[in-house]
């Protein structure tokens, strides 16, 4: 089934969107465990982070859609893309139909000498795609009850290193950019993705042929 590019985008900011709220849950409820020590208010801001890095691996199903759809339906177990929710998983898929799926976050656009304007790769301050998982497969630890015969999950380290974890994922999707090759679209999304509480925007980057995305 084809889907508009206007309605995958859609999707796209309507799911970033989401994820930018629970991001803002996260640091409530981290606040209020500041204040009480209570746990349960920890485990529900890492409820809720480890939600929005779920909604930012959905998010990034939408430009490739029907890449997805074609080669998740080729999986023995569970085929069906509607019912993925695993984000480290989901990203794993994506990488092996589109290698530069992975938002790049960028720098407030620049104006040149010549009057075009000239998005800049951020250096730092972002979360990598191998930090993206390795946090999400530690976030999943702390989902249920301790077995009190089990190992000591570390929940106070975990703690000290989500206000981090929350920047990092705010830095790599405030401004970034999805690239796109496939045959209904060649190019880029430029997405701001509203911090302030704005509604996320998109600019449209179409290529007039074949590109590559660089390194730095």
């Amino acid at each position: 089934m084809h889907t508009s590019e206007e309605a995958l985008q859609s999707i796209y900011l309507a799911t970033i969107a989401e994820s930018m709220s629970r991001l803002r849950a996260a640091q409530a409820f981290l606040v209020a465990y500041g204040e009480t020590a209570h746990v349960p208010e920890l485990e529900a801001a890492i409820l809720q982070i480890r939600i929005a890095f779920e909604t930012v691996a959905m998010a990034a199903i939408a430009p490739n859609r029907s890449a997805y759809e074609s080669f998740r339906a080729k999986a023995d177990e569970q085929p069906d893309y509607r019912k993925d929710y695993h984000a480290a998983k989901i990203l794993r898929a994506l990488g092996k139909i589109n290698k530069n799926f992975y938002p790049i976050p960028l720098l407030p656009a620049a104006k040149q000498t010549d009057g075009t304007f000239h998005f800049g790769r951020k250096p730092t301050g972002y979360l990598t795609r191998k930090r993206f998982e390795a946090l999400y497969d530690r976030f999943g630890k702390h989902l249920h009850a301790d077995n009190p015969w089990g190992n000591n999950k570390n929940l106070q380290n975990l703690a000290s290193e989500l206000p981090g974890a929350i920047a990092e994922l705010w830095g790599l999707i405030a401004l970034h950019a999805t690239f796109i090759q496939t045959p209904e679209f060649n190019g880029a999304w430029v997405v701001e993705a509203g911090v302030d509480g704005a509604t996320p925007r998109v600019i449209t980057g179409l290529a007039l042929g074949e590109f590559a995305v660089v390194d730095g």
